[in-house]
């Protein structure tokens, strides 16, 4: 067997690294040795072959057979090496879980995990020698075992492989060389962590339009978008309250200035809001008169709502921008919705097949009287979060190739929101001050997903932008061997 593995990692799991530091040691006090030893294999090159997909079927201790039905998620060394993996067993049973791998089975024993409880997930322990006759959690479950049925000498030619390119991997800057000489190269590497980002979302949207209308989902999607991180949890709470009330169904039957007021009142007086503290009025955005009419509307017609009305201790209000505030969130939902008669999907839908300005005239729908309605960075923020995500999604229902083109459009021309700060981290840790000319919304979506999903949990294997810094000192290294390999730590 030839081993070839796409992606290794610069750092063991365990504490291995002292068996190669002595076999360097011994090799380096001996009189002039012929051949020098070679190290043992490394836990790090079992790691890189399970993840590499080199082993799908094995056999436990025990002779139960076990199928590979997904690796898990190499954690980098903090707790198990694999998370969410997922195998079958010999009597067709699926298990998830994490995997563990060791070079000696009473490695389990000797680096604590049966004490441990973040061990209890393990489903599978892959070893390459068999020195103990069984392992178990810290919950008194067994754990089958399997050895590695992989050649050693093919476990240190993948230990040897590229251990110097990773090891310039995930510290301070990953990529700044790279983007020097070729920054649409990482321009691409970046749009596609965002498109990845972005069908991630029309999934999860397919998903809810299997089950529920169009309307509904859009519906729901935005006031989850307009609580932002802090008021997600209210916001949900609040569209199924209000749904329940039956008012937006009543929007179409009342005038422009009936229809706000409808609109208004009763999104504030269930959310908890009213009457209105003058903390909230100041950061909702609305004149006395207009907040009065709403407290009049309130006091008046609210009977049929009281029982719907949340705590309004629900809401976080500190440490939020006064956009952010939620009474100011729920005044531009509620304009947004009166201007719709309760349903945005024809407004929106209607923007992207003309090729209109979406953001733009997001603005303008949550814009009313004495509010400003939402800022330009966070409807664009929206517009790629859930508008356009949920219109492919309905797109892709509705088989409808005209409109799936004209999201697509948009997605790509949608001009950058704002640089947050896991944006800006992402862009730092990829390419340092190199600079990548403009970059639209496509690409900060790009980099959040970079961020939260490969930074963080230090997932460089899986990482598109290390990928293309492995590729490319391949590539020089190929075509200018002596001067790569000058560049490369000794």
């Amino acid at each position: 067997m030839t081993a070839h593995i796409a992606f290794a990692a610069p750092v063991d799991t365990d504490d291995d690294e002292e068996s190669y530091a002595r076999s360097g040691a011994e090799t380096r006090g001996s009189v002039a040795p012929a051949i020098a030893p070679r190290p043992r294999t490394r836990e790090l090159a079992m790691s890189a072959a399970w993840h590499g997909g080199l082993i799908r079927e094995l056999t436990t201790t025990t002779g139960e057979a076990i199928v590979v039905v997904f690796r898990g998620n190499w954690s980098h060394g903090f707790g198990p090496d694999f998370a969410d993996a997922m195998i079958q067993v010999g009597d067709g049973s699926m298990r998830s879980g994490a995997v563990e791998i060791h070079l000696n089975a009473s490695d389990w024993i000797h680096h604590g995990h049966h004490l441990d409880p973040r061990y209890n997930a393990v489903v599978l322990h892959v070893v390459a020698r068999l020195d103990t006759p069984e392992t178990r959690r810290s919950d008194g479950a067994s754990v089958p075992t399997v050895v590695l049925d992989i050649p050693e000498t093919d476990l240190f030619a993948i230990d040897q492989e590229l251990p110097e390119i990773w090891s310039r991997i995930g510290h301070s800057v990953c990529a700044e060389d790279v983007a020097l000489r070729e920054p649409s190269r990482m321009r691409a590497a970046i749009h596609r962590l965002g498109d990845r980002r972005f069908s991630e979302r029309v999934a999860r949207y397919e998903g809810e339009l299997s089950v529920e209308p169009l309307p509904a989902v859009l519906r729901r999607g935005l006031f989850d978008a307009f609580g932002y991180s802090q008021n997600r949890e209210p916001m949900g709470a609040l569209i199924e309250r209000l749904l329940d009330s039956g008012v937006l169904g009543r929007l179409a039957s009342v005038d422009r200035e009936q229809r706000l007021l409808m609109s208004r009142a009763p999104l504030l007086g269930i959310a908890g809001f009213l009457p209105m503290s003058p903390a909230d009025a100041q950061a909702c955005g609305l004149g006395h008169v207009e907040i009065a009419a709403i407290e009049g509307w309130w006091l008046r017609e609210s009977g049929w709502l009281t029982s719907l009305t949340m705590p309004p201790t629900r809401w976080t209000r500190a440490r939020t921008r006064p956009a952010n505030h939620p009474a100011a969130r729920l005044v531009s939902m509620a304009n947004l919705l009166a201007a719709t008669l309760g349903d945005p999907v024809s407004e929106v839908l209607g923007s992207i097949r003309d090729g209109a300005d979406l953001p733009h005239r997001l603005r303008r729908l949550t814009q009313a009287g004495d509010h400003a309605g939402l800022g330009a960075g966070r409807s664009i923020a929206i517009a790629a979060s859930v508008v356009l995500p949920v219109a492919m999604a309905h797109a892709h229902h509705a088989d409808d190739s005209e409109l799936e083109d004209a999201v697509s459009r948009a997605w790509a021309e949608l001009p950058r929101s704002e640089w947050s700060r896991p944006a800006t981290r992402a862009l730092a840790q990829a390419v340092g001050e190199a600079p990548l000319g403009p970059l639209g919304e496509r690409a900060i979506q790009g980099l959040l997903h970079l961020d939260r999903t490969l930074c963080t949990t230090r997932r460089c294997y899986e990482c598109p932008i290390a990928a293309e810094v492995v590729r490319d000192r391949q590539r020089r290294r190929r075509e200018a061997p002596g001067t790569v390999q000058s560049m490369l730590p000794t």
